[in-house]
């Protein structure tokens, strides 16, 4: 019998296929050495796996590119899409054509960095019915806090997409390195891109900082981010984490209600707490953390010089890691 399990990769990858600086070979060495499960190569209207997922050295390759426009990006996922480029979509109708088109392939479609100033997404979102969001797009930046935010909004709104990460990767700057950071966590029974896309299709995911970040797990009994419970009475979810830094602060969210609060004053191991839940909705928890001092300041040079930071701009709590929902019915 077959048993889901926590795997880990990447949903946005480039090569040189696109505007990325490493070949595809060298690529998917770099992600065998980084510990992934799996990884979605999505360069820009281009196909770089071709048209079936394989395997190397343990790390399952995923076809998929990047539609990419002046109107923003989508990635397509999956086998079988009978096309290696595509021209660059102009209008709403190309966009929609094309999408359209790798659904009818069934291809899991997955809108890309909906709020990020430099690459807005400016097409009706729910009417491309997408499978899944990129809610935090490279090094966590001020945007992605407030794609998280629009995120939870149309949680309480009752509209559910499931999150995803991507480290949308070109090249290492500087002393970073910046393949699977994020790192996406999703709950499957293998890593083949079948089982990996429905998984994430279902919402069964997290979200961390890094391979190495501290994964964060939400649970109610065996059900995990993604699946619905019956709530009863004395219902409690159980949110645990590998570690916490110092400085950062665990918390959970029923519905709009931060129902649980945790703040790390120094390292803590294994982390594990079981929390009451009252209201029907959802949960689903979070980890934070605010820069100060020279790491703010750093940071503040960074962004502005990639234009994702005004002069006038606070940095809001960045996130180290989140969770799907778990529904309460």
């Amino acid at each position: 019998m077959r048993r889901r399990h926590w795997i880990k990769g990447d949903c946005h990858l480039h090569t040189t296929n696109s505007d990325g600086i490493k070949t595809p070979e060298e690529l998917y060495e770099m992600l065998y050495k980084k510990g992934l499960d799996f990884a979605f190569i999505t360069d820009h209207n281009y196909n770089t796996p071709g048209e079936k997922e394989f395997n190397y050295k343990g790390v399952g390759i995923f076809p998929g590119m990047e539609i990419s426009g002046n109107l923003g990006h989508v990635n397509v996922f999956g086998e079988n899409m009978l096309v290696r480029g595509i021209n660059r979509p102009r209008t709403p109708e190309d966009y929609h054509t094309l999408v359209d088109y790798f659904r009818s392939r069934g291809a899991h479609v997955s809108v890309n960095h909906p709020l990020d100033r430099g690459l807005l997404w400016r097409l009706d979102f729910d009417g491309f019915a997408p499978d899944s969001v990129e809610v935090w797009n490279s090094p966590m930046h001020n945007d992605d806090v407030y794609c998280m935010n629009w995120w939870h909004k149309r949680l309480l709104e009752g509209r559910f997409t499931p999150a995803v990460g991507g480290s949308d990767f070109h090249r290492d700057y500087y002393v970073t390195r910046l393949v699977a950071s994020p790192t996406t966590y999703v709950c499957s029974y293998s890593n083949r891109m079948e089982d990996v896309t429905e998984a994430i299709k279902a919402g069964h995911v997290f979200v961390t900082n890094s391979p190495t970040a501290s994964r964060l797990f939400l649970s109610c009994g065996d059900k995990v981010p993604g699946d619905t419970v019956a709530l009863t009475d004395d219902m409690t979810v159980k949110v645990a984490s590998d570690f916490l830094r110092r400085g950062q602060t665990l918390r959970v969210f029923n519905n709009d209600r931060e129902v649980f609060t945790y703040h790390a004053d120094k390292r803590v191991e294994n982390v594990s707490f079981e929390i009451p839940v009252a209201e029907r909705g959802f949960v689903r928890a979070q980890v934070g953390y605010q820069l100060t001092g020279k790491l703010a300041k750093a940071y503040v040079f960074g962004a502005t010089k990639f234009n994702r930071h005004d002069p006038d701009e606070l940095i809001p709590e960045f996130l180290y890691s989140f969770t799907n929902p778990i529904f309460l019915e």
